[in-house]
């Protein structure tokens, strides 16, 4: 699928101006991102940083009356929505950048890169690995199986990391960030479910936005679908085979699955309004032990 022998000169000229690094610190325009030194430090400092976030959250539940009565396996799973939502802030930042602002990923969708997307991608590396290790963590602390979740994130993991590897695909890594914006909704959906106002106008409020931003990922994935169709012959011919096939299967999974799949139970959530992740739990204990325990009861038990 990769023809090295006629492969065109990737796109990736710092250029400053196009640069959204730059207002952070000017001297992320001057690394060297092929140097595995400089990717660690970013993806380490990521995971570090994410990491502090949520055990920051988890001690935080313990102030609040209204969290503290709450089982740990609920602040867990609290800390790690906040999390979430203050990564979906940051894809959402990136997400728009990449999609509205003309740059070296839209002048070759296989190889273009800049400053920018080596950053977005490297910070992305490091919060799915935080993520995977605290969700399979959770899982086997309370005996539970997130089987979408660690399919998405796992899959998103791979493709993220090929991607930074063989130093392609940072157009749809970057653009597909946007995909995220559902994160910070999710979140104050959950903190709110738990401190009793989910029959509150901010809950419904919230709840609305939430709903309609699963229409917007619809909006985002068509619109992947469309750059990959105009640029099918470039991606066909150079983009590396493994990154191929993980970019199609993952945005085949999440246009045709996922995003209907959580579009359907937060619409559904927004009509009924109750905690759906540990509904889904309860099923799985009872597949698993042949009985189904209440939540408030597993509140108490993890306490």
């Amino acid at each position: 699928m990769v023809n090295t022998e006629h492969r065109p000169a990737p796109a990736v000229d710092i250029i400053p101006s196009e640069e959204l690094v730059q207002y952070i610190d000017p001297s992320l325009l001057t690394l060297n991102y092929n140097d595995i030194f400089i990717r660690t430090t970013i993806i380490f400092g990521s995971f570090s940083f994410f990491a502090f976030v949520f055990l920051c959250v988890l001690v935080t539940c313990n102030i609040f009356t209204s969290l503290r009565i709450l089982g740990l396996k609920f602040k867990v799973f609290l800390s790690l929505s906040f999390v979430r939502g203050l990564y979906g802030l940051f894809a959402i930042v990136l997400g728009c950048y990449a999609i509205f602002q003309t740059t070296n990923l839209d002048r070759d969708v296989v190889f273009g890169t800049n400053a920018t997307s080596q950053v977005a991608m490297l910070l992305t590396v490091g919060f799915f690995i935080f993520e995977l290790s605290a969700v399979i963590l959770s899982d086997i602390a309370f005996r539970t199986f997130s089987f979408m979740l660690l399919t998405h994130h796992g899959l998103a993991l791979i493709a993220y990391t090929m991607a930074i590897i063989l130093n392609a695909n940072f157009c749809f890594g970057c653009k597909g960030l946007i995909l995220e914006m559902s994160t910070p909704f999710s979140c104050l959906c959950y903190v709110l479910l738990k401190v009793n106002m989910e029959h509150s106008r901010l809950w419904k409020i919230n709840q609305v936005i939430l709903v309609h931003t699963f229409h917007l990922r619809n909006v985002v994935e068509c619109h992947l679908w469309y750059i990959a169709y105009t640029n099918w012959q470039h991606i066909y011919n150079f983009m590396p085979s493994g990154i191929f096939f993980m970019l199609f299967a993952n945005l085949t999974l999440i246009t045709f699955i996922m995003t209907p799949y959580w579009g359907y139970k937060k619409t559904q959530q927004l009509f009924n309004p109750v905690d759906w992740n540990f509904q889904e739990s309860r099923n799985t204990d009872h597949l698993a032990n042949g009985s189904v325990k209440q939540i408030d009861q597993e509140s108490k038990k993890d306490d």
